[in-house]
């Protein structure tokens, strides 16, 4: 992750208007270098404060409560956490003062969407560019929420399958049987279970279970 070049236009842009009191954050990440490289990338603009940084949810939670930040950055994967949705949940709770903000590699937008229902401010990818991930800070401290399906790597692009298999997966993300397919889309059982066998083969998946599980995980079920 490069932290030069195109960010040096957003730290000359704050300098050149009114100061203001800066966004405090704590940096919640467990992989050491990760967490300072974005503590020490962070402290270089003058609208961003890093009260502190953590590795652990325990301790990231106590600092939260003490510190009080207006933003949280947090990884979802961390020692001592029960899992990714109740780790939200449980920040949200304990630090009510502090929006959240999750940093994380976990692309699958069913995924996203569970964090963002329970109480997530915003999502970006460890993947995406820097000045997202700068923008994404000041757009949650404004009070806005920062949708992650602004981001184009946290979306399938539907445009590789036909409309039919787009409808397919629907259906099949929805919990539907083959059966009730065929008679949605006014076509037989071989046909629905061929379509699906070809979707199963190009997406290298091993069962129905599996094709299913991947519509559900690429947001074909809200669709």
């Amino acid at each position: 992750m490069s932290w030069t070049g195109e960010n040096e236009i957003d730290q000359k842009s704050v300098s050149d208007t009114n100061k203001a009191a800066p966004i405090s954050l704590v940096i919640i990440e467990d992989h050491c270098m990760t967490r300072n490289g974005l503590s020490i990338a962070l402290s270089q603009f003058e609208d961003l404060k890093i009260l502190s940084t953590a590795a652990d949810a325990a301790t990231g939670i106590e600092l939260c409560r003490r510190q009080k930040p207006e933003i949280v950055l947090l990884d979802l994967h961390l020692p001592g956490s029960t899992g990714p949705k109740s780790t939200v949940e449980l920040f949200c709770k304990e630090c009510t003062q502090s929006k959240l903000v999750v940093y994380s590699a976990e692309n699958r937008m069913a995924f996203v969407q569970a964090v963002l229902k329970a109480g997530a401010f915003g999502y970006l990818l460890k993947s995406e560019p820097p000045e997202r991930l700068i923008s994404a800070i000041r757009t949650v401290a404004r009070g806005e929420r920062n949708h992650p399906v602004l981001s184009r790597e946290l979306l399938v692009d539907h445009k590789r399958f036909s409309k039919a298999e787009q409808h397919i997966l629907q259906l099949l993300a929805q919990g539907k049987k083959y059966k009730d397919i065929a008679a949605a889309r006014g076509t037989s059982v071989s046909t629905v279970r061929s379509q699906c066998d070809f979707l199963q083969l190009s997406l290298e998946l091993q069962s129905r279970e599996e094709l299913i599980a991947w519509a559900v995980n690429n947001g074909f079920g809200g669709l």
